[in-house]
């Protein structure tokens, strides 16, 4: 824009103590005076800003400060004082628009399937139907509305529907979690992904926290409005319709091709490529898929269970203080275990923490239970809960079935423990590291009830043992851990213990024709590695070579 300059900062310090009087708004939107004072300007020369990212340094406890990249316009002829990371230019920097811009194949694949609305068919159909395809996506659940609906009725009856719960319908497992938007993988599709979210939106800070998250009071609608864009491409969406097998048909030389698939009930859809992307809860159609001969191989897979606290006692382990939640919001943690050789004890990792959250019951079968975490945007519960999994031992030579079968013995054992009625067995912390009954459930943030139970001995032993450990050096790390701990249910529907196997030249798997997406294909382990996956494969499909899975 004529008239201003643009300046990158890269390292904008705000200590919390400047700003702990602060009114209670976002310190985002109020960054003026701290870009004047670092750039040496009037404030009034500031005219907007953009933050590219935005995270907390959290060393000196309770010396907290926020740590800012930007890149702030200011007025053309302001003497801005520029510095190894203060860097000016007079045009604003490019943008990535790659997934706009892709050199398409022609023709275009019109009316291509997509099986699952979760967060891997959501993003392929979305890419696809921005680029003109047409899709037809259709899921075994429900719309997000009555599936909301479906979940109020199962929390006042405790009666599960297998098919609209918190793990199938629209948005899939994503929906109804803490909707945490970071990831370790490295691609240039991230971007693409949460702007798309925002353009549903969802909160803008998502493009530019170092932890975002968008919270489950939000990501129905944010599902909805997506579902809209692809409908207003069109797309079309289609509901309570259950995939068991894929329709296979020879091709022009005879061979096999899926050509569409088979729903409950005998009804056929015809397609020229067929994208599944089941979530790996969807266990029928994946055997299905391995009883067709589709490649796959064991995987190695996660398990454990949920531990929950008092989010206080969290907030005084991370902050070091009791600090302004307008500014701060609720702590959050990210631990691992790395137990001595000598210990021989299996390491343990923290998953899906939700900081001022709640434990669900994330199951999909009647007479099993799995439990998860999810939080509200605002994250404003007194009770701040994590998965603690556990990578387990796989035969990588076999097809994986027994990684299925363990998951649901553990699950039936722990609806049993829990008396059969989605009441949730919990322990102490502390009595699960001594291996004994425990008291008495003070409290706890499952809508459905927790009882006095044994999840050491519902556990692996090795699973078991490693927690045992885990819990007591998490306890060094933030004091009073173990003492104040209590271990809620089984968590096991963090991975799959199958990948199908991708053709390199195509990524589709061995059947010609069908592409298997995100969780459940064995590519991804939450709501953005598998939004990822889905758009790796929908960008392939319309460019016709493999796109590169960057890391």
């Amino acid at each position: 824009m004529a008239g201003t300059q643009y300046v990158t900062i890269e390292h904008l310090e705000v200590p919390l103590s400047a700003v702990a009087d602060a009114p209670p708004h976002s310190l985002d939107h109020c960054l003026e005076p701290w870009i004047a004072r670092r750039c040496r300007i009037p404030v009034g020369d500031v005219v907007d800003y953009e933050i590219e990212r935005r995270s907390l340094d959290a060393r000196k406890k309770p010396d907290l400060k926020f740590l800012y990249h930007l890149v702030a316009r200011v007025r053309e002829d302001s003497p801005v004082h520029e510095a190894a990371d203060v860097r000016v230019a007079t045009t604003p920097p490019e943008s990535d628009d790659s997934l706009h811009r892709l050199s398409l194949i022609d023709p275009l694949p019109m009316h291509p399937l997509i099986v699952g609305a979760g967060p891997a068919g959501q993003m392929a159909a979305y890419l696809l139907a921005l680029h003109g395809c047409k899709p037809l996506i259709i899921d075994r659940g429900r719309d997000a509305d009555r599936r909301t609906g479906n979940l109020e009725a199962f929390h006042q009856t405790r009666v599960l529907d297998p098919e609209s719960n918190y793990l199938f319908g629209e948005g899939g497992a994503g929906t109804y979690s803490d909707g945490k938007l970071y990831t370790r993988v490295k691609d240039r599709r991230m971007r693409f992904l949460l702007e798309a979210f925002v353009a549903a939106r969802a909160p803008k800070h998502i493009l530019y926290r170092h932890h975002p998250h968008i919270g489950s009071d939000i990501l129905p609608h944010m599902c909805k409005r997506l579902r809209e864009r692809i409908e207003a491409w069109g797309g079309r969406f289609r509901w309570e319709a259950k995939v068991t097998d894929v329709r296979v048909a020879s091709d022009a030389q005879g061979r096999p091709r899926c050509a569409g698939v088979v729903l409950e009930g005998g009804e056929t859809i015809d397609a020229p490529l067929t994208l599944i992307a089941p979530g790996h809860s969807a266990r029928d159609l994946i055997m299905r898929l391995i009883a067709r001969g589709v490649e796959h191989r064991a995987k190695g897979f996660q398990l454990g269970c949920r531990v929950e606290h008092d989010q206080r006692l969290i907030d005084l382990g991370q902050y070091g203080c009791l600090p302004p939640k307008h500014l701060l919001g609720a702590a959050e943690y990210n631990l691992v275990s790395r137990p001595p050789a000598h210990l021989a004890a299996d390491h343990v990792t923290t998953f899906c923490m939700c900081p001022g959250g709640e434990i669900i019951a994330a199951t999909s079968d009647p007479g099993q239970l799995s439990t998860n975490g999810m939080s509200r945007h605002a994250r404003s519960s007194p009770f701040a809960n994590a998965g603690l999994i556990v990578n387990q031992e796989v035969d990588r030579d076999s097809d994986g079935l027994a990684g299925f079968e363990l998951i649901s013995d553990l699950e039936r054992r722990a609806f049993a423990d829990g008396g059969g009625d989605f009441t949730c067995p919990a322990q102490s912390a502390a009595a699960f590291v001594r291996g004994e009954a425990g008291p008495a459930i003070s409290g706890t943030s499952y809508r459905l009830g927790a009882r006095p139970g044994r999840i050491d001995r519902i556990l692996p032993v090795r699973t078991t043992a490693a927690i045992r450990q885990a819990l007591m050096y998490f306890d060094r790390i933030i004091p009073g851990f173990l003492a104040h701990g209590t271990v809620v249910g089984v968590e096991t529907r963090v991975s799959s213990p199958v990948r199908f196997e991708r053709m390199p030249e195509t990524l589709a798997s061995s059947l010609p024709g069908l592409y298997l997406a995100g969780e459940g294909a064995g590519y991804a382990g939450g709501i953005v590695s598998a939004g990822l996956d889905g758009l790796r494969l929908a960008e392939t499909i319309l460019t016709g070579k493999p796109a590169l899975r960057e890391r």
